[in-house]
């Protein structure tokens, strides 16, 4: 949350509308008002600094309510992470060949992880959401057909690829397949 800059800007309008109600802010200005002895200018900056507190009250509500408002954003419900659970880790299993790799998501992802990293205040939604939207990007641009000329220079190179031993050998394990002699 510290790179958030709603919060950062919410704390800064937080922090004046604080220091403009500090106790010996308004002490100070009521005596200084006091101090003119002048009972009709006296009562009208008495009601300005009413007013200005009301102000000051409904902008702290509000900034109140933005601070939830951004933290509930950020937060997972109990039904969110089951669902997660329930439904995340299948669809995992189908693009990551790996058991090891989703034995380490299951870890990662089940409830009880779900809750204790969200309770030390892990953001899921930007730890693993974004990676997400952006692994998810390049897997739907990966299926974008190439045009015929680098379609064409991706055949060529797979052809000396595969007449070369090491360099296929090479690219099978970098690309994590196995090698079907």
């Amino acid at each position: 949350m510290e790179n958030n800059p709603i919060i950062a800007q919410l704390a800064v309008n937080l922090a004046e509308a604080t220091a403009r109600n500090t106790a010996s802010f308004i002490s100070g200005k009521i005596k200084a008002i006091k101090a003119k002895n002048e009972d009709k200018s006296t009562i009208a900056e008495l009601e300005e600094i009413i007013s200005d507190l009301l102000n000051d009250k409904i902008e702290i509500q509000r900034i109140a309510q933005a601070y939830e408002q951004e933290l509930v954003s950020q937060k997972i419900t109990e039904d969110d992470i089951k669902y997660i659970t329930d439904n995340l880790l299948p669809i995992f299993k189908e693009f990551i060949p790996e058991q090891v790799q989703i034995e380490q998501m299951q870890k990662i992802l089940s409830v009880e992880t779900l809750t204790i990293m969200q309770l030390v205040g892990f953001n899921y939604k930007q730890a693993i959401g974004e990676p997400l939207t952006l692994l998810l990007k390049k897997v739907i641009e990966s299926k974008i057909p190439m045009d015929s000329q680098t379609n064409a220079q991706y055949i060529l190179s797979m052809a000396k690829l595969a007449q070369d031993e090491e360099a296929t050998q090479r690219y099978l394990k970098l690309t994590g397949q196995k090698n079907e002699e």
